[in-house]
């Protein structure tokens, strides 16, 4: 029998002998070859008769043997992995190791921080080393240093109301040495009880690639990039995740640093109050979500509210269902859920709301937001405005007339002659406030006061009109207040041909107290549309604030 089988058949027979990770090793510690190759065990590392129920000595002891070997050999290429044996793992010190060291489970392997100290760090991997390049550049890094690939490595932190320190820790401190964190990660990793799972030190960090992990439960962050002064120095390319979920936490991924491009493939995101947070220190770089699953935000899919220029998210052919997390008596309704200075893209999009809005006409995508491109939308259930942007008829906020104005000589809107002799009404201004910022806004609306008889119809329509496309989806929305009864509306398009010939027209109805919305396919051979608005039973003083047109994709 050769050197290496013996070795190999002696570590199997101590790891039959070992119950779990805080049990004591009844054998004699195997002798360390100085330029072993393969695999060592954990438990090989384990002291004799002591640190019974803390292992935070082992772990050390044995990533340090792997890094003495590297550091001997001037060489990543070649080194053993470490391989953990299925247990519980008591840790109450950080454990630091490197991206060319590989800790990898052989059944599932629970890390028990509970007992570290709470402003501690759980696993911090760094390339600090004096170790130069090679002319493979550090190929030790290229594989998960935290692999589960043999049973899931779970990583358990002080608590998610107590913790001030992260799950794992990925980059350098200082700029100088020689190695970076590359094409390093994660496999089969569950992080959960700490302020946040997974902090990157933008200090040469980039290609980082983590699969089929979930960081969940973590109060504040499930991913956090920061730097001081927010200048990132050789980081941030191509940040992989693939099919990976981040729940319960703050933001789902906070960048508060610059030149950050993270890709999220497959993955799916639960329960979150912002799915993406841009600090005030972000600048430069693209977040893209690809088949992607989001559900449950109390925030914003995309915050960007405070953040510098030159950032992009980008999102295709995922679901969105905003279902409220912690606010459970909120409404599943259409509201905001992009704003800032982010460029926006999105394509092949499902919105699921379940509740139609209340009171208000509120796009998706704020009107502060720079927004690229937008198409392919689909909705279930309930329609929305995706974006201001995207409406084609002229003033539909009554905006582009001066406060005063009678309510029978609006520049882009005409009413039915019938109704004028009987209704006082005019602009208006009203001062609302974003849902979402600080960013201020003045709305004008169109105030009338109906007899308290008053029972015959009147209408807005539009005075020009607006471009169509023959199947296009288009879409109606009123917003109306009023201090009597409320009333009902009816939409109807009317679709013209080039020239002025009428195709036909498409109505519908609203019930009473009723956000009313309209749909209608625009038919073949139109090229324009009028809207005509008919509210049927309303007294009192009226209030209409917003009548928009919409294309739904």
């Amino acid at each position: 029998m050769n050197r290496r089988s013996a070795m190999m058949l002696a570590a199997a027979g101590s790891l039959v002998g070992a119950a779990g990770g805080s049990c004591a090793i009844a054998q004699q510690p195997l002798p360390l070859d100085p330029f072993p190759t393969g695999f060592r065990w954990l438990h090989e590392f384990a002291s004799r008769g002591g640190g019974a129920g803390n292992d935070t000595s082992m772990f050390q002891r044995a990533i340090d043997y792997i890094r003495g070997i590297a550091m001997r050999t001037q060489d990543t290429s070649h080194l053993p992995a470490l391989l953990i044996a299925s247990g519980r793992y008591v840790l109450t010190e950080p454990i630091e190791t490197a991206p060319w060291v590989k800790l990898c489970s052989v059944g599932g392997v629970l890390l028990d921080f509970t007992e570290l100290p709470v402003g501690l760090d759980g696993i911090t991997c760094r390339n600090e080393t004096t170790l130069a390049p090679t002319n493979l550049r550090y190929p030790g890094d290229r594989s998960p240093f935290l692999d589960g690939t043999g049973g899931t490595i779970s990583i358990l932190g002080p608590g998610i109301g107590r913790a001030e320190g992260w799950g794992v820790v990925m980059g350098n401190r200082e700029a100088g040495f020689p190695g970076a964190v590359r094409d390093a990660g994660g496999r089969n990793v569950v992080v959960s009880g700490w302020r946040g799972a997974l902090r990157i030190d933008p200090i040469n960090t980039y290609l980082a690639a983590w699969f089929s992990s979930r960081f969940e439960q973590n109060r504040e962050d499930s991913i956090y990039v920061a730097s001081p002064g927010g200048r990132s120095v050789n980081s941030g390319e191509r940040m992989t995740f693939v099919d990976c979920t981040f729940a319960g936490s703050s933001r789902a991924l906070h960048i508060d640093s610059d030149s950050m491009d993270f890709i999220f493939d497959a993955c799916s995101f639960d329960f979150n109050g912002d799915v993406v947070h841009f600090g005030r220190q972000a600048r430069f770089g693209t977040v893209a979500f690809n088949h992607c699953h989001i559900e449950g935000i109390d925030g914003l899919l995309v915050n960007a509210a405070e953040a510098g220029k030159h950032l992009r998210t980008v999102f295709r052919d995922s679901i969105v269902l905003p279902r409220h997390w912690k606010r459970k008596e909120l409404l599943n309704a259409p509201r905001q859920l992009v704003a800032g200075t982010a460029n926006f893209s999105a394509s092949g999009i499902e919105w699921r709301f379940e509740s139609a809005e209340q009171g208000a006409l509120t796009p998706l995508v704020g009107d502060e937001v720079p927004v690229e491109s937008l198409n392919a939308m689909s909705f279930q259930k309930v329609q929305a405005l995706l974006w201001r942007g995207s409406v084609i008829n002229a003033d539909s906020l009554f905006a582009l007339d001066s406060p005063g104005t009678p309510v029978g000589a609006l520049t882009h809107w005409s009413t039915s002659s019938a109704a004028l002799g009987r209704l006082a009404g005019e602009i208006v201004v009203m001062d609302t406030a974003a849902k979402t910022s600080a960013i201020a806004k003045t709305r004008q609306a169109v105030r009338l006061t109906l007899p308290d008889q008053y029972n015959a119809p009147f209408s807005l329509s539009t005075r020009t009109p607006f471009p169509v496309s023959p199947g296009d989806t288009v879409m109606a929305a009123c917003t109306a207040t009023a201090t009597g009864a409320t009333g009902r509306m009816k939409f109807a398009f009317q679709f013209y041909a080039a020239g002025g010939i009428s195709l036909g027209m498409s109505e519908s109805q609203s019930t009473a107290n009723e956000l009313p919305t309209a749909r209608a396919v625009v038919p073949a051979g139109a090229s324009q549309a009028v809207l005509n608005t008919t509210f049927i039973g309303w007294t009192g003083k009226l209030e209409i604030n917003e009548l928009a047109v919409w294309r739904s994709s």
